[in-house]
């Protein structure tokens, strides 16, 4: 029996040192925040000393920000992540997609409900990963240290209406629309500080109410900052309004828990430019007069401990007045760097739009001389066809002036052709019609004659006139007619 007394004391002793153990391993700098992420990823140097976490238990297709649900708090909108590393790499750092490594973590000291660029319009709402270039300040909110673009693959969409769902990646826009959604909406950047914490405003709360026609209800925030209070039974009860979230204290943050992990050294080189990069470094972070009152309640009464108290916040009252200083000198030069690229680019559209415009007057000028040279064509168009009018009608009134002569030529051309094998018959016919012209032209001298003696006599006199013409041509057609029945004898 005391064998089994003792047995049992020394198991229950046994567990104890184990619990405790455990507690003073979480507790120690560096112990868990670092170490946490160990068994879902790997830790590695890119170059310059810098440490980063790259996740490896994930699919091919796998990118922040994806595999949980949008809350709405008193902080915000805050990122409740389904996977089991979230609740550091999703409210700590940045996530950056290098083209080797693939998505890697930089570590950072500042807790957000969730660090992400925002974007939408009035069908579409969506968020990415925030650049490691991306700064918060008290003062500005979020400035750069290097112009990044996102590219819109990283980007998810959903529409309003599932905007807050559990599930909501069965919504997300497909690959193959995500840049015709993207090109449709517009940025939007919202951070702001609240009650000692970064508050992620986003995009606004009552336009994401309205749009999607949902009551969203505004759920609480409560923190701890012990690893052994973590719960892993995710709580699915809606009427819940209560978020557990990890908020780790400085000295976990510190760069010292990195010893108590295996970082792998590697002679690739990251796409990331980490000069500009001012995360993870030992910078003091802006603090409100609610911070600085709860750090001073923390800090025991006694004078001494006062007096340090006291040269304390001078001297980070200093460090911040001199951070502030520097960020200002830094927001100062990206807006005169953006000043001058607007004027250049200004100047760029002004110079291309006078190009058009010479372009174009060129452009009038040249369709200008074609339409005088086409005048000028049509104009000598028109005169040649005038020209050719006039000669026609010449052609027309000298062909009814020998109408008259016509019938002989044709009768003189029609006995030639016929009497081309008897040159007696020949020669007979142009005497014969030598003598019909000679008496033509007669007649007709006598006609001109009398028509000139005739000009003021009466009607009777002319109508003579024309019987006796009738009769002679009666006359010479009966004499031609004679000529020709004459010919066809001879020449049968």
């Amino acid at each position: 029996m005391k064998k089994l007394i003792i047995a049992a004391a020394l198991i229950v002793f046994s567990l104890s040192a184990t619990a405790d153990a455990n507690t003073d391993y979480a507790k120690r700098v560096g112990g868990y925040f670092y170490t946490s992420l160990s068994p879902y990823g790997t830790w590695i140097e890119i170059g310059f000393g810098t440490p980063v976490w790259r996740p490896t238990m994930i699919r091919k297709s796998w990118a922040p920000y994806r595999m949980g649900q949008w809350i709405y708090t008193d902080y915000g909108w805050y990122w409740d992540s389904y996977e089991d590393f979230g609740e550091i790499v999703y409210h700590y750092g940045r996530w950056y997609y290098d083209d080797f490594y693939g998505w890697i973590w930089i570590p950072d000291y500042e807790w957000a409900p969730a660090w992400v660029d925002w974007r939408y319009d009035d069908n579409y709402i969506g968020w990415a990963p925030l650049s490691p270039y991306a700064l918060f300040s008290i003062n500005i909110g979020i400035h750069y240290t290097y112009d990044y673009y996102v590219p819109y693959n990283h980007w998810n969409y959903v529409k309003y209406n599932h905007f807050c769902d559990r599930n909501v990646y069965n919504y997300y826009v497909a690959p193959k629309y995500k840049y015709r959604v993207h090109n449709k909406t517009k940025m939007r950047t919202n951070y702001s500080y609240y009650d000692g914490r970064v508050r992620n405003d986003g995009v606004d709360f009552d336009r994401i109410r309205d749009r999607s026609g949902r009551n969203i209800e505004k759920r609480n925030i409560v923190t701890y900052s012990n690893p052994m209070q973590r719960t892993k039974v995710r709580d699915n009860d809606k009427n819940n309004r209560e978020i557990r979230t990890y908020i780790a204290n400085r000295d976990d943050i510190s760069r010292d828990g990195l010893k108590d992990v295996k970082i792998e050294r590697n002679e690739r080189k990251s796409t990331l430019e980490i000069s500009k990069v001012e995360l993870g470094r030992d910078r003091t972070i802006d603090k409100t007069n609610d911070t600085r009152k709860v750090e001073t309640r923390e800090v025991n009464k006694t004078s001494r401990e006062d007096k340090k108290v006291e040269t304390r916040v001078r001297t980070e009252d200093t460090r911040k007045e001199t951070n502030n200083n520097n960020t200002r000198n830094k927001v100062d030069e990206q807006r005169k760097v953006q000043e001058r690229k607007e004027v250049e680019q200004r100047n760029s559209e002004i110079q291309k739009r006078n190009n058009e415009q010479i372009k174009r007057n060129e452009e009038v000028r040249r369709n200008e001389e074609i339409r005088k040279n086409e005048e000028v064509k049509r104009n000598e168009q028109i005169k040649r066809n005038e020209q050719i009018e006039i000669q026609r009608k010449a052609n027309e009134q000298l062909k009814n002036t020998k109408e008259v002569k016509v019938p002989t030529r044709v009768q003189k051309n029609y006995t030639q052709e016929r009497v081309n094998d008897n040159n007696e018959s020949k020669i007979e016919q142009r005497q014969e019609t030598q003598r019909i012209e000679q008496r033509q032209q007669k007649q007709e001298t006598q006609k001109v004659e009398q028509r000139n003696q005739n000009n003021n006599t009466n009607v009777n006199r002319n109508t003579e006139v024309k019987r006796n013409e009738t009769n002679t041509r009666t006359e010479t057609k009966r004499e031609t007619k004679t000529s020709e029945q004459n010919n066809r004898n001879r020449t049968r």
